[in-house]
C-alpha cells in the first residue's frame, strides 16, 4: 500500500504500473490506491468545468465507478492517466448535454479558495477576470489545452490521451494558442510611455 506522502504527488510510472497490474487483477488495496492518488485531480478538473461542489463530487465518483468497472479493458497502462481525465470529460459533457444548458465560460471559470488577506485577493480577482477575458479569444480547443497544460498541469501526453489526439497536435494546440495570447495581451495592453 502506498503512503501518503506517495499519494500526494504524482506516483511514479513504475508503482502505477504495479497497482494497475494489482486493480487488473482484483485487488481493492490498490484500487483503493489509484482513487487516492487521483481523486482530487479529477475532482478540480471537473469542479472547474461544472462550478457546482456537489455536481463535481458526483461526477468524480462516477469518473472512477466506471473506470474501475472497466479497468481490465484498459490496453495500455501508461496511458491510464488520459484515460481518467477522457472519461471524466465525457461525463462532464453528459451532464451538460442531460441539463441542455449551455454555459458560458465566464460561469465556468472558478477557483480555489485561498488563505490569504484582502489585497491579494483582489489582485487574484483581477488577473483571473483578465484571463477569463484573454482565453476568450481563443477557440474552445484552445482553451481546453491551455486550461488543461497549466491549470491541470498536465503533460502532453495525458492531454492528448483525454482528448483523442496525438501529442504532435497537442504541443501546436498550446503553441498557437500562447502565441495568439501573446499578440492579444501586447494589443491590448500596452505600456504608458511619455514623451
Amino acid at each position: 500500500m502506498l503512503n501518503r506522502k506517495d499519494l500526494t504527488d504524482s506516483i511514479p510510472q513504475n508503482k502505477l504500473l504495479a497497482l494497475l497490474t494489482q486493480a487488473q487483477a482484483g485487488k481493492e488495496e490498490a484500487l483503493a490506491d489509484l482513487y487516492e492518488a487521483y481523486y482530487l485531480k479529477i475532482y478540480r478538473f471537473i469542479f472547474y468545468r461544472v462550478s457546482h461542489k456537489e455536481t463535481a463530487e458526483d461526477l468524480t465518483e462516477d469518473t472512477f465507478v466506471k473506470a474501475f468497472a472497466s479497468i481490465k479493458r484498459l490496453k495500455d497502462n501508461q496511458a491510464f492517466e488520459g484515460w481518467l481525465y477522457r472519461i471524466a470529460r465525457n461525463l462532464v459533457i453528459d451532464y451538460y448535454r442531460a441539463k441542455k444548458q449551455l454555459v458560458p465560460l465566464d460561469s465556468l471559470e472558478n477557483t480555489l479558495e485561498y488563505d490569504t488577506n484582502l489585497v491579494e485577493l483582489i489582485n487574484l480577482k483581477v488577473e483571473q477576470t483578465l484571463l477569463i477575458k484573454l482565453l476568450d479569444e481563443l477557440t474552445e480547443e484552445q482553451q481546453t489545452v491551455i486550461k488543461m497544460k497549466f491549470v491541470e498541469d498536465l503533460d502532453n501526453s495525458t492531454i492528448a490521451a483525454a482528448l483523442n489526439k496525438s501529442e504532435g497536435s497537442i504541443r501546436v494546440i498550446s503553441h498557437r494558442a500562447i502565441a495568439k495570447l501573446k499578440d492579444i495581451f501586447k494589443q491590448n495592453f500596452k505600456p504608458n510611455t511619455k514623451d
